[in-house]
């Protein structure tokens, strides 16, 4: 289960529904988000499966998806396996979470930032046409140090 970092669950989970985020669990024994959950957040003929993503640690923790960007569409993804950090930006500053197998990220235009802690695997879906990609835009916020865990 999704896990808050330095904030109480309650707390953080409404900070990060206000910008935008909401945190999800799979039921025991589901391997992906349920046809109803996906309808609520991603328009028909948007809901399939863009990739299954296997992610490693990465060399440099900053670059690539674990610098603060935004993207341009609606998300919701699946973290099948592994362990990974994120981090999003609300009113009340930076919300740190530790998502894990069978939690569900729902991103709907959150500025955010991500990094594997261990060899993670993704089902990613998310809005635009077919052959879109996520298309990450980075907002040029200064990294600052990651969060302990």
């Amino acid at each position: 289960m999704a896990r808050m970092i330095d904030r109480e669950d309650a707390e953080g989970r409404a900070l990060l529904d206000a910008a935008g985020v909401r945190l999800h669990r799979l039921p025991d024994g589901a391997e992906d988000a349920a046809a109803a959950l996906v309808a609520t957040v991603l328009p028909d003929g948007q809901r399939q499966v863009r990739a299954v993503a296997d992610i490693e640690v990465p060399a440099d923790p900053d670059a690539g998806m674990g610098a603060w960007h935004v993207n341009p569409v609606d998300e919701l993804h699946v973290v099948v396996d592994g362990e990974g950090l994120m981090e999003f930006v609300t009113l009340d500053g930076i919300v740190p979470v530790v998502v894990g197998a069978g939690d569900v990220i729902e991103i709907r235009g959150a500025e955010h930032r991500y990094r594997p802690l261990t060899a993670q695997r993704w089902v990613l879906r998310f809005g635009g046409p077919d052959g879109a990609g996520l298309e990450p835009v980075e907002t040029g916020r200064a990294a600052g140090p990651w969060p302990s865990v």
